[in-house]
């Protein structure tokens, strides 16, 4: 595949007295204080941004790949075929990916697996909320995960999922990816650390993730702040931590 245009990689900066306070906030608190100091200060972020999900998408078509990591029902996945790309989507939920296969059913450019993406290959249990419901398995899926165990989780809804070694399903899969979509309810940090490290970077021209401290914000903050700096020293691809 030829390699496409990518956007210019604008990083915002905190500006003003407010989005100064979030960021030492965010540093320094503790907690869950910290915890909202940066979710306020990454939607301040956010908005200033261009919609750059849109732009790439707009500049995407037959020939071109793009991958839907945590699909549930698959909005973003059909946005992404409407392209014309081919789209491969994982969601691990086997209630969740039965409404993502009818829902796509008449999407002959996408393929669908029954896993969950992670950094490396191994067996899980999936979370669902306490207040998943088995005749509306779709109305509490949004927020199902493989790494977070606490809150409005629930042990007693939980179900046994193949974790996919996603690196290596890249490598394998030897071609280049236009767009790759990460929402996965936590498990993004080891993912994306692994892919930083993995030469298959070299092959995806944008990284659109939506990233969850709020579970841990004491060790998911520094994370995101490590995250963010590396993302920064990139020339490509083009990673954006502030998509949601």
């Amino acid at each position: 595949m030829t390699q496409r245009s990518i956007p210019n990689a604008t990083h915002p900066v905190p500006e003003g007295a407010m989005e100064v306070w979030l960021a030492f906030g965010a540093r320094v608190l503790p907690g869950w204080l910290g915890y909202v100091c940066n979710r306020k200060l990454k939607r301040r972020l956010c908005n200033k941004s261009t919609d750059t999900f849109s732009e790439i998408l707009a500049d995407t078509g037959p020939g071109d790949l793009c991958i839907d990591l945590g699909a549930n029902i698959g909005e973003i996945t059909a946005r992404l075929a409407a392209s014309g790309a081919e789209v491969i989507s994982f969601e691990p939920d086997p209630d969740t990916f039965a409404v993502l296969a009818r829902n796509t059913a008449d999407l002959p450019n996408v393929t669908l697996h029954q896993k969950a993406a992670g950094a490396r290959a191994e067996q899980l249990m999936l979370r669902r909320s306490k207040r998943w419901d088995p005749s509306d398995p779709a109305r509490h899926s949004a927020a199902n995960s493989i790494v977070h165990d606490s809150g409005p989780m629930s042990d007693e809804n939980s179900v046994p999922v193949e974790v996919v070694d996603f690196p290596a399903f890249l490598a394998d899969l030897d071609r280049d990816i236009r767009i790759l979509k990460i929402d996965i309810e936590g498990a993004e940090w080891d993912l994306l650390e692994g892919l930083l490290d993995s030469p298959v970077l070299s092959r995806i021209d944008c990284i659109f993730v939506e990233t969850h401290e709020r579970v841990d914000p004491a060790r998911n903050i520094p994370r995101f702040n490590a995250l963010n700096r590396r993302v920064i020293a990139l020339d490509r691809p083009y990673i954006n931590l502030f998509w949601v």
